[in-house]
């Protein structure tokens, strides 16, 4: 049981962690999302126990801290989608992913469903984006600092091109975190599948 439990954070964590520079010790680290440290260590401790329902209830706690890093960098100025909130998401859909298993193992169907839903949803975000077709640059205007130069420089003049430019963007990879993101949907799926054996030919879930 502890095995089926923990895969998908091996799987997962072993994908992510081969996009990142290896960490100098064994102690949990993350630069991206530093809040989710102490529910990491938390998660760990709860491991050791083998109880389902102290596993469960940290794993979601991990997810939870993930899924905030998500929230609070889409809405903050310059932080991009690749890597900050895909990396998040990726994190996140794990964590509950291993709480949906949890949940399950004790007997909690309903709530367990509930959970791997939402891993699922995070995964498929990050197994889905895209970077944006258009690439956006702003360019010095004419005005001197006011237009964006700095006190120092020279006005390049009124016959000068200004303002904002587009460029195409070829990039169509996906994010850094797409296979690992992959994987955990697929975790979810199946473990969506056993709760309701019944419907497994039925349209997965959104």
């Amino acid at each position: 049981m502890r095995l089926r439990i923990f895969v998908c954070v091996a799987v997962a964590a072993s994908a992510i962690a081969a996009t990142r520079p290896a960490a100098a010790d064994t102690a949990p680290t993350d630069q991206i999302c530093p809040r989710a440290v102490p529910k990491i260590v938390g998660f760990n401790d709860a491991a050791a126990s083998k109880d389902t329902a102290k596993i469960a209830a940290a794993a979601r706690g991990a997810a939870d801290a993930y899924a905030v890093c998500a929230s609070e960098a889409q809405v903050t100025k310059g932080v991009a989608v690749e890597p900050s909130v895909n990396y998040d998401k990726t994190r996140a859909a794990q964590y509950l992913v291993v709480a949906g298993r949890a949940l399950a193992a004790g007997g909690n169907a309903t709530e367990a469903g509930a959970v791997l839903k939402t891993a699922r949803h995070y995964a498929d975000d990050v197994v889905s984006w895209q970077p944006d077709a258009q690439t956006w640059h702003a360019s010095q205007t004419t005005g001197g600092a006011a237009g964006g130069m700095s006190a120092g420089e020279a006005d390049p003049g009124p016959g000068s091109s200004g303002g904002n430019s587009a460029g195409r963007n070829t990039d169509r990879n996906g994010s850094r975190y797409k296979e690992a993101a992959r994987q955990i949907r697929t975790a979810a799926d199946e473990e969506l599948a056993k709760l309701a054996p019944s419907s497994s030919g039925a349209t997965k879930p959104n």
